[in-house]
């Protein structure tokens, strides 16, 4: 009964992201959005538009206002044009539309800006305590910008939107999306044995911080790890929650194409195969937060594919390097 219930709802959600494609699909702005798409992968990978240029702001203090402009950018460089070629002209013409998507994508530029938590200082702190910590602000720096505007606006002006932008209670499916991983398990071992994931991973290196705050290896690799893991949730309730649950309210279905092109440029940083998988992967997880206006799906997975990669990264450190 189990197995039969599990295909049942596995079935269920792979039918939810079909349903979506057939109602969304719009010959004209889906080759819009796979053409500017390529062109900023090329851009990134090929002219080194993030490593050579965008990340050079960090160390010249001007991230706090590049970052967010760069994404904004990108979003309505998706967002307008898409609509466009829809004939949503409603849309365009509601200053709500910028207003709203304009600030969940500030917001989020100012967030992943803020670099000056890298000047702060510790005095009692030894060097790797001190350097520790701010990877941990790192982490957090997200749900710091994002947790008390979104709750302010949810009780204000978004008292519609479906639990606290996708966190809702009841969610459909979760059996279905942890299969979904268990399906891309081998595919992530895969890619761990390519040069880019092993200079990519683990994020975090516990052999560089061995004695911090007088910790066991695992009690500080733990902490940085949950951390690592919170992050993501905020990434799955900024772009699935506020970016399609949320904005879904003004854009429909159009909310999907801007959010996954947008969650494209901020995979930049990363090896090219995650960039790129993040464009599949944005399109499945807008889809089912479309139709199932909830975010839970894309938590788990979200986390559960970080996590892998890391505990490969350590495979590779600790065990086929060594």
């Amino acid at each position: 009964m189990r197995t039969l219930s599990l295909k049942k709802s596995l079935r269920a959600i792979i039918g939810e992201v079909i349903t979506f494609a057939k109602q969304d699909f719009h010959v004209k702005s889906y080759f819009y959005t796979a053409f500017l798409l390529i062109v900023l992968l090329v851009a990134n990978y090929k002219l080194g538009l993030y490593p050579d240029w965008i990340r050079n702001t960090y160390f010249s203090d001007d991230s706090w206002w590049v970052m967010p402009l760069f994404y904004l950018i990108i979003y309505f460089l998706t967002a307008i044009p898409v609509l466009l070629l829809r004939k949503e002209r409603d849309t365009l013409k509601n200053p709500g539309f910028y207003l709203k998507s304009g600030f969940f994508v500030g917001l989020y530029g100012l967030a992943i800006g803020f670099y000056k938590y890298t000047d702060f200082s510790f005095a009692t702190l030894t060097t790797y305590e001190a350097y520790f910590v701010k990877l941990i602000i790192s982490q957090m720096k997200c749900a710091a910008f994002f947790i008390l505007p979104l709750a302010l606006m949810k009780v204000t002006i978004d008292k519609q939107v479906n639990g606290f932008y996708g966190i809702a209670r009841e969610p459909k499916h979760l059996d279905a999306y942890f299969t979904l991983f268990l399906v891309m398990i081998p595919f992530l071992i895969l890619t761990s044995f390519t040069s880019d994931f092993q200079k990519a991973y683990p994020q975090f290196s516990p052999w560089i911080f061995d004695g911090i705050f007088g910790m066991n290896t695992w009690e500080y690799t733990l902490i940085y790890e949950m951390a690592y893991a919170f992050d993501f949730i905020m990434t799955e309730l900024i772009f699935r929650g506020t970016l399609v649950v949320a904005v879904m309210m003004l854009m429909g279905r159009s909310a999907v194409l801007p959010m996954i092109v947008f969650y494209c440029s901020i995979h930049f940083g990363k090896p090219v195969l995650e960039a790129v998988s993040s464009i599949l992967g944005g399109y499945i997880l807008g889809a089912l937060a479309y139709q199932t206006r909830h975010i839970w799906g894309g938590i788990m997975i979200h986390i559960c594919i970080a996590l892998t990669m890391e505990i490969m990264g350590f495979v590779h450190y600790y065990i086929l390097k060594n």
